[in-house]
């Protein structure tokens, strides 16, 4: 069972050595939660719209944090689950996302041949293709099958269409996936203590993580250069 003192003691190491926040995403959180958020209110919002979540992220948010410091860009807010859409598709969208929350995560297994038509990479998926799943429904406004979020409580993204979430209702309800908001689902633990498990282990050892910001600042350094030879071979051919 996580500790709040435990978990900011390794932020706060792990941020003592990335005081760049060369790690991707970290400037995002910069290794900060947010104060946890009163469970009155969780509570209300799962009422309101008919589902419930699993137990260890409901103790993390209303205990440890609502949200901060995490794989990637972070652990969102559970307010963000109310948000408003920028523009009418935008709210459309999150308004039907909310409505499919508290339905089942009924995915099927991913086939060989599907795996070019969707966001994951044919080499992840040939490691181990029983991580891997499909969920879709049918729009009959667009004529098409479309990405399907029922039962899929989204708490991060990896950026661009990658987001990470926690299933709510089904069979594998506790779980966290992976998906590419294109109707692919890739498993990444039984649990949310087990995810953000493996991301605290990933930032407490302390020299793999010195080696993997080493590894990143270089490849930065490389990009940063390349960038300023192609600048300079524009300009010059002008």
């Amino acid at each position: 069972m996580f500790k709040q003192e435990e978990i900011i003691k390794i932020l706060k190491e792990a941020a003592a050595i990335d005081f760049n926040c060369d790690l991707f995403g970290a400037e995002k959180h910069r290794y900060m939660l947010n104060p946890p958020i009163d469970a009155s209110a969780v509570r209300n919002v799962e009422k309101k719209y008919g589902f419930t979540l699993p137990n260890d992220y409901f103790r993390f948010i209303t205990e440890i944090g609502d949200g901060g410091a995490g794989l990637d860009y972070g652990i969102y807010p559970f307010i963000d689950f109310l948000r408003t859409g920028r523009d009418e598709y935008a709210e459309k969208y999150i308004q039907a996302y909310r409505r499919g929350v508290a339905k089942p995560f009924t995915p099927r297994p991913m086939n060989t041949d599907e795996v070019a038509n969707y966001g994951f990479a044919k080499e992840a998926y040939e490691r181990n293709p029983n991580k891997f799943f499909i969920f879709e429904e049918y729009c009959e406004d667009d004529g098409e099958y479309v990405a399907c979020l029922d039962g899929f409580f989204v708490i991060g993204t990896h950026g661009c269409q990658w987001d990470f979430g926690i299933i709510v209702a089904g069979e594998r309800r506790g779980q966290v996936f992976d998906t590419d908001n294109e109707g692919a689902y890739s498993f990444v633990a039984n649990s949310f203590n087990e995810f953000y498990q493996q991301w605290l282990d990933r930032i407490s050892d302390v020299e793999a993580f010195k080696r993997e910001l080493e590894a990143r600042r270089k490849l930065f350094e490389k990009h940063k250069k390349m960038f300023a030879i192609s600048s300079y071979c524009d300009s010059t051919c002008r």
